[in-house]
């Protein structure tokens, strides 16, 4: 039921019913006429305002959401020794750097990204991380994330590219560009009031062999 519905049926639960005797008067004449017509406003209003009120909620919930890309995949170097990378990543050409490195000893203890650089490029930024929490890797993993500025919006066949090169013997580990679409990602479910942002979740391809 529409909004204008409910007040105006709560307004006309409350005004004097039209079949009372001519010679009855309602509430005290004028006076109680008017204050029964203030109280069904003001009772109108709160049922108006309940309703907004529920509207920035979906579901009872409230939980976020961001815009972006995430690019993850091994890349060809054992966790059972030392890594250092450069990497190179791009969205439409506009592109971020950063070198990575990494202690093998230190993910065992203290599960987590080892490394973290972040590169800020034209209408947003990248996030990188090389990383080994799972410990049934046998590879070093990159974590690439890309975050639009705000007022930035993704669009279906944006090219992203990435080149991983090994900083020691300057070889070249993994090297990716795909045109990639963006899915509709609700975390409170579905629903006018549901905040909605677009993300994709790309793997990288298999690292170039030795």
């Amino acid at each position: 039921m529409k909004e204008t519905d409910i007040s105006a049926a709560t307004i006309r639960s409350i005004e004097p019913s039209s079949t009372r005797r001519a010679g009855t008067r309602a509430g005290g004449g004028r006076r109680g006429r008017a204050a029964l017509r203030a109280a069904a406003a003001v009772t109108a209003l709160l049922a108006l305002a309940a309703l907004v009120a529920g509207c920035p909620l979906c579901n009872g919930n409230d939980v976020g959401c961001s815009d972006g890309a995430h690019i993850s995949g091994p890349i060809g170097l054992a966790v059972s020794a030392p890594a250092r990378i450069e990497v190179r990543a791009c969205r439409n050409g506009s592109c971020g750097e950063a070198t990575l490195g990494s202690d093998p000893g230190d993910s065992r203890s203290s599960p987590g990204p080892t490394n973290a650089a972040t590169a800020s490029v034209d209408g947003g930024r990248f996030g990188f991380s090389l990383f080994d929490d799972d410990p049934t890797n046998t590879q070093w993993e990159l974590s690439i994330d890309y975050s639009p500025d705000f007022g930035k919006e993704l669009e279906d066949g944006d090219v992203y590219s990435v080149s991983v090169i090994d900083a020691d013997t300057q070889r070249e580990l993994v090297s990716f560009e795909r045109s990639i679409l963006y899915g509709e990602l609700q975390p409170n479910g579905e629903g006018p009031a549901c905040t909605s942002c677009n993300v994709a979740d790309v793997k990288l391809p298999p690292p170039a062999a030795q």
